[in-house]
């Protein structure tokens, strides 16, 4: 019995695949810093790996655009959903690939003309001065 149970959990030890995920993220223009949840990640393109399934808190910044700042779902495959993920960790004896890749157009940011900012603020100026 103790032979038996080695054995099984030797086989599962030594045939124990691994669960690749990759993110790839792609701006336009390109050359925007990007980051996933809070964390710099690189400049796009960017191609990363990721842990979990959830919603991915992305930004990205890039001199002359506007910054992009969204929540993008990724979505698990269904060998990655319980129960099977289980079985997908630990007994499938080849490496799963999982890829994800999203792309994103960053506004360019254009200057106000002077007197439409001047107008603006008069505007503002007038609307939270006391009126005497």
């Amino acid at each position: 019995m103790k032979r038996t149970l080695f054995f099984v959990l030797f086989a599962a030890a030594v045939c124990a695949s691994c669960v690749e995920r990759r993110m790839t993220l792609v701006t336009k223009p390109a050359g925007a810093v990007a980051y996933y949840n809070g964390r710099e990640v690189g400049v796009t393109p960017v191609t990363f790996d990721f842990t979990y399934y959830q919603a991915a808190d992305l930004r990205f910044e890039k001199d002359g655009c506007r910054t992009l700042r969204t929540v993008q779902p990724v979505k698990a495959p269904l060998y990655q959903r319980f129960p099977l993920d289980f079985f997908a960790e630990t007994l499938v004896p080849f490496t799963l690939r999982d890829s994800h890749t999203f792309e994103y157009t960053l506004e360019v940011e254009t200057d106000a003309p002077v007197e439409e900012v001047t107008g603006r603020a008069e505007e503002m100026r007038a609307k939270v001065s006391p009126r005497r």
